[in-house]
């Protein structure tokens, strides 16, 4: 009698181990596979919100001064993280991280402006998105004197939205010499406030890095044009109000 239940105890505690082995192991094969995988696509997703959010911001900026709205306001949003989550993420234990992300407003890339007379130096306007990602590979996405350029990062970039250049004319988007960089690392999404101040036309001029940067993407936009035409512009990046 005693040996009988002493087997069945036994079993009993077999069969709880073995339960517990299997949740472990389900557990371990969610951990490995499917939470990397929900990561990666919420960060790859992420990256196309960033990527439309600047070329808004691009499309903005340039509509300031095709109409001549001399000293008006705009602000986007620009989301330096994810903030959809996952299917899981509400279960705190299974959640993937989340990634973050930083984004830099700064002089960018410096030009010559050189005609029959005069020989001046500007300064892009240069917006930066840095990823920081927990799973897919870290992107940056740049808006630099009126074009957008985006690459992983320590890769050369490539144009994703090119300058508004013709064959005869250039718009460079550019802040003053002395403008102060602002940097905001976030999870959360930021505004950028960007104001036009006004435009510089230069005529019979020809354009040139005003350092050699063989990497430059610009590089394959300078050249002479009939009409180089300066646009100013001051941006502030905040967090949200």
């Amino acid at each position: 009698m005693n040996k009988h239940t002493a087997d069945d105890g036994v079993a009993e505690v077999i069969g709880f181990v073995l339960i517990i082995a299997l949740i472990v192991a389900v557990a371990a094969v969610w951990m490995l596979v499917y939470i990397p995988a929900q990561g990666n696509a919420v960060e790859t997703n992420h990256a196309r919100l960033v990527t439309e959010e600047i070329a808004d911001i691009k499309y903005g900026i340039d509509l300031l001064w095709t109409t001549e709205n001399v000293g008006m306001n705009v602000s986007r949003v620009i989301s330096p993280s994810p903030v959809e989550g996952t299917e899981v993420s509400g279960l705190l234990f299974v959640s993937p991280p989340v990634g973050t992300g930083t984004i830099t407003v700064s002089n960018g890339t410096a030009f010559w402006i050189n005609t029959t007379s005069t020989q001046t130096a500007v300064s892009a306007l240069k917006i930066t998105y840095n990823s920081a990602n927990y799973y897919a590979s870290d992107l940056r996405i740049v808006y630099d004197g009126g074009a957008v350029f985006r690459g992983q990062k320590n890769m050369t970039a490539y144009v994703l939205l090119p300058p508004s250049v013709g064959d005869t004319d250039l718009i460079l988007v550019c802040v003053s010499s002395n403008f102060s960089e602002q940097q905001i690392l976030g999870n959360i999404p930021l505004s950028l406030t960007y104001n036009y101040l006004g435009n510089t036309p230069y005529s019979n001029a020809n354009v040139s890095l005003y350092q050699v940067d063989p990497d430059n993407p610009w590089n394959e936009f300078m050249g002479a044009f009939d009409t180089v035409t300066v646009v100013e512009y001051d941006a502030v990046i905040r967090g949200p109000q």
